[in-house]
């Protein structure tokens, strides 16, 4: 079992940012890194040592870390193979410690790496079936970060991969290489210029008895809208099945197809052709599916990728 670090919850929540993400440098934002107080998902931490044993348990994560230039503080990742290819070399010879993020990492998995550090990007990570509460991995000497838009209750927008990116770099100590990232992502995303029309989107998360949408708090809900679209299922505020009826009535005029391990894209599209209460909803009659990887839904370095995907199939 881990020994009990000084990485401790600061009740001082007035002196930190007050973004989901956000962090605050105790000692400014040039300074070194540690010791660093960053609030996240409600919580605020306290990082009284520079992270040196970091497991990223979900390949957005992984991203995150790499695009930072912190591959040297990676002792394990998972789902190496979903990595996109840019950071792809990066990875090569770092410990994959599970070959799916999907079911998560159990604790004792996770903590084979001997981390001082996780980094998720999903919620379950930290759910009792995978590494368990996080103030209880924190008394044992594991500080831990959640990816901000998918904060339990958050209503998630592109700006909170940027109070991650700069968090991060306050805790590892490398704001020049966050501020430049940051940089880097809102270039991406502001080059991608809004469909007009307002066209109706439905984002499909799987299931074909009950499909299921991500919901207008998540992440996936900021893109839709960026890329010009409407979410056809507003008051579905976080991951919830819903019923075709309804789908059929709201008749959208786009389905966005999250592409997931469990069901491929195109099995799920086909399925949706041949289903026959949907041949007269306008994005089937029209053939306006857009697929788009699960993990380009999700915070992390994908949203430009994802919003530059979701205008061309909007467009179409």
């Amino acid at each position: 079992m881990k020994k009990i670090a000084s990485l401790i919850p600061v009740v001082a929540a007035a002196l930190l940012a007050t973004a989901c993400g956000g962090a605050e440098d105790t000692a400014g934002a040039g300074s070194s890194a540690a010791p660093v107080t960053v609030r996240n998902c409600g919580t605020a931490y306290l990082f009284a040592k520079t992270p040196e044993r970091v497991v990223t348990s979900s390949t957005v994560a992984t991203e995150v870390l790499l695009a930072l230039g912190l591959r040297d503080r990676l002792a394990g990742t998972v789902a190496a193979k979903d990595i996109v290819p840019e950071y792809a070399p990066a990875l090569r010879g770092v410990r994959v410690i599970a070959e799916s993020a999907f079911p998560p990492p159990s604790k004792e998995v996770v903590y084979s790496a001997d981390p001082d550090l996780v980094i998720s990007g999903y919620p379950d990570d930290y759910g009792p079936k995978a590494m368990g509460d996080r103030a209880v991995l924190q008394k044992e000497g594991v500080n831990t970060y959640l990816l901000s838009a998918n904060c339990p209750g958050h209503k998630a927008g592109v700006e909170d991969v940027y109070a991650d990116v700069r968090a991060l770099g306050q805790v590892f100590g490398v704001q020049d290489r966050a501020e430049a990232l940051v940089r880097r992502l809102q270039t991406e995303v502001h080059a991608v210029k809004p469909v007009a029309g307002s066209l109706k989107v439905f984002d499909y998360a799987g299931g074909k008895d009950k499909p299921a949408t991500a919901g207008s708090g998540a992440l996936v809900d900021d893109l839709i809208r960026r890329a010009g679209g409407t979410n056809i299922f507003p008051e579905v505020a976080s991951y919830k099945q819903v019923s075709w009826e309804e789908i059929v009535k709201r008749d959208p005029d786009a389905i966005l197809v999250e592409d997931q391990a469990f069901e491929p894209a195109d099995k799920a599209i086909a399925w949706m052709r041949s289903y026959g209460p949907l041949k007269n909803v306008t994005a089937v009659k029209e053939n306006r599916f857009i697929v788009i990887p699960v993990n380009d839904t999700q915070p992390g370095v994908r949203s430009g990728r994802a919003l530059m995907t979701l205008t061309a199939g909007l467009a179409r």
